[in-house]
């Protein structure tokens, strides 16, 4: 009633639209208006509830806001501007959506977040959550979309979905590890949520949970790789009136970011945020650093999800996928068709690959605990900082190969010609030195299996040698594990030259 009062000049009781001062102004000064009104931030609601109201004054408003043509390229399009990043999406070539839709969209997973933050036992409220639509967001910042995640509770409804999951057969793990992994970098007290309890004669210092992706390999593993089948987004989803059982429900939406790789990021967080006394333990401690996420880091984290994507349904005849995906709610999250196909992108010949990234100098640290000490629970050893200067050379059997790719990684085509290469096999040599003395390295990255980094580590001196395998988890650098049947451990290692915080994050939040 306020919003009819304020825009429009009643006079009967029964409102009539020719006596409204409002719609008497020419018709493009009633847009700039409208447009104004869908801009207008409100502290209350993300979603511009105002417009909605202004719809309700007449029929010719409404009609506007909700039917008339200008809305597509002109209305939605400037409110969802005005609210989220949309650098990625244009980038991407994702602009041809009901941008209305979307930002509903986004806005009701932001407010389901908020909602089992402030109740994060009850799992009603976290199924109701659309994790991929925050993973998008997530993805797709710039500038507006973390402040966004942040006041909506974001990150602690998925450290309350982690906690809770452990009970529930883990299934949110490959989708909450990696979301919590880049958002740990705007809220490092995160890390406090995967502490060990504090316990008598105990020096564990990750929670157990944590720990297992860091020194159980095979446990850590099966956590993840079980939940993430090959099946269409929400394939049984549709059940009319009828309540789908536990085992009708698994969870289809997983990002391209590898899981176990988050996993290991945030043990080594949480052991640096959580240790008494590193400097002792660690000679040379370097302290570790804070990343700022911009979309361009996640190009090829969407392009893998893409092409994964596009596989799934390329499996799906056409008349379940009629069934089962009635609506297309985000284009982003359920591809019909390749839009990049003529770019060679999810053919044979072609492979995505962020491999070029592998060329530089590299910081990081390795973890060792010894199986027969943990059952007493034995503290943590860590050896580093961990220094590495890294060069691509060529494949002594795919010298044409590598030449392309050397150009490949180097041009500056139009997405995504940029991102992919001819040959999935690149490979790398490079020198180090850490408090065991110094070493070589001798690599290969393989992205027909998601860009996995394996490598050999050579101590010059003695001529020991060990096996280190790992993912990309941009913009953190490489995260895995080293080590053979019998022991090892994990490994994190970033890049210098992508360090956005070189000063401790013990310092700058004060975490003990």
């Amino acid at each position: 009633m306020q919003l009819k009062r304020r825009w429009l000049n009643q006079h009967s009781p029964t409102f009539n639209d020719t006596h409204s001062l409002l719609l008497s102004l020419p018709k493009e000064l009633l847009f700039q208006i409208i447009t104004n009104v869908a801009n207008s931030p409100c502290v209350d609601n993300l979603y511009p509830q105002s417009l909605i109201e202004l719809s309700k004054c007449c029929h010719y408003l409404h009609h506007l806001i909700h039917y008339d043509p200008w809305r597509f390229n002109t209305l939605w399009p400037n409110a969802f501007h005005e609210r989220f990043d949309t650098r990625a999406i244009y980038r991407r070539r994702l602009d041809g959506w009901d941008w209305q839709k979307v930002m509903k969209l986004r806005c009701k997973a932001l407010y389901a977040c908020k909602a089992f933050a402030s109740q994060p036992t009850d799992c009603h409220l976290l199924d109701a959550i659309r994790w991929e639509i925050i993973w998008d967001m997530i993805t797709e910042h710039d500038e507006r979309n973390i402040p966004h995640l942040l006041n909506y509770n974001v990150h602690s409804a998925a450290v309350a979905a982690f906690q809770l999951d452990q009970h529930r057969d883990r299934k949110l793990f490959p989708v909450v590890l990696p979301i919590l992994s880049l958002l740990v970098n705007y809220d490092f007290n995160i890390t406090s949520h995967f502490r060990a309890p504090i316990q008598p004669n105990s020096a564990q210092i990750v929670s157990t949970e944590l720990s297992r992706f860091a020194y159980n390999f095979e446990a850590a593993d099966s956590l993840i790789t079980k939940h993430m089948p090959l099946r269409p987004f929400h394939a049984s989803a549709q059940h009319g009136n009828e309540t789908p059982t536990d085992d009708e429900l698994p969870l289809t939406f997983y990002p391209a970011l590898d899981a176990p790789a988050a996993a290991l990021h945030l043990f080594f967080t949480t052991f640096f945020a959580s240790h008494p006394s590193l400097y002792s333990i660690i000679p040379g401690c370097i302290p570790i650093p804070l990343f700022q996420i911009s979309s361009d880091m996640f190009d090829v984290e969407y392009l893998r999800r893409y092409e994964r994507n596009l596989f799934i349904n390329s499996h799906v005849d056409d008349q379940t996928r009629k069934n089962e995906r009635p609506w297309v709610e985000n284009v982003t999250t359920l591809p019909s068709n390749n839009i990049y196909a003529n770019t060679g992108f999810a053919s044979p010949s072609h492979f995505v690959s962020e491999a070029h990234h592998i060329e530089g100098d590299w910081l990081g640290y390795y973890s060792f605990v010894d199986p027969e000490d943990v059952a007493t629970e034995a503290e943590d050893w860590f050896d580093g900082p961990m220094r590495l200067s890294i060069r691509i050379v060529p494949l002594e059997d795919h010298h044409h190969h590598h030449h392309h790719h050397h150009q490949s990684s180097n041009r500056h085509d139009a997405f995504p010609s940029m991102h992919l290469q001819e040959c999935p096999l690149t490979k790398f040599e490079g020198t180090g030195v850490d408090n065991l003395g110094s070493f070589t390295v001798v690599g290969l990255i393989d992205d027909t299996e998601d860009g996995q980094v394996t490598w050999e580590k050579t101590y010059v001196e003695s001529g020991e040698t060990w096996e280190y395998s790992g993912r990309f988890a941009l913009p953190m650098g490489i995260c895995g594990r080293w080590g053979d049947e019998e022991y090892g451990g994990p490994w994190w290692m970033w890049k210098t030259s992508n360090c956005s915080n070189s000063e401790s994050v013990l310092t700058s939040y004060n975490i003990k």
